[in-house]
């Protein structure tokens, strides 16, 4: 399946959230959000995550960086993608990315 991740984060209002960087404000692209999850992947060593999960993190990351946030993943990988965003974040924002990879990105 492909998932478009080329969306901005929403705040608890529904509009688009802000972060100062530099002093400007910028919007808060999800797909940078879900990549920096996908790099701490396995890092709460409570929980454990075997090699092969946190390879196919790596990979799935990779594909974020460099298909400028176009995910083409298998279903397995979308379970994965889940559970890491599922730890990761809050419940605002994995609703959002959670939603994004059930719906393949699509409006």
């Amino acid at each position: 399946m492909k998932v478009n991740l080329n969306r901005n984060l929403l705040d608890h209002k529904g509009q688009e959230a802000v972060e100062l960087v530099d002093g400007k404000e910028r919007k808060k692209p999800l797909r940078d959000m879900i990549s920096e999850a996908l790099y701490a992947a396995g890092m709460n060593a409570q929980l454990g995550m075997d090699m092969a999960k946190k390879l196919r993190a790596y990979k799935m990351m990779q594909q974020i960086i460099n298909n400028r946030g176009m995910l083409d993943i298998e279903t397995d990988d979308a379970t994965l993608l889940k559970e890491i965003c599922a730890e990761f974040f809050t419940a605002g924002v994995y609703g959002q990315i959670y939603d994004l990879i059930e719906k393949g990105g699509k409006e």
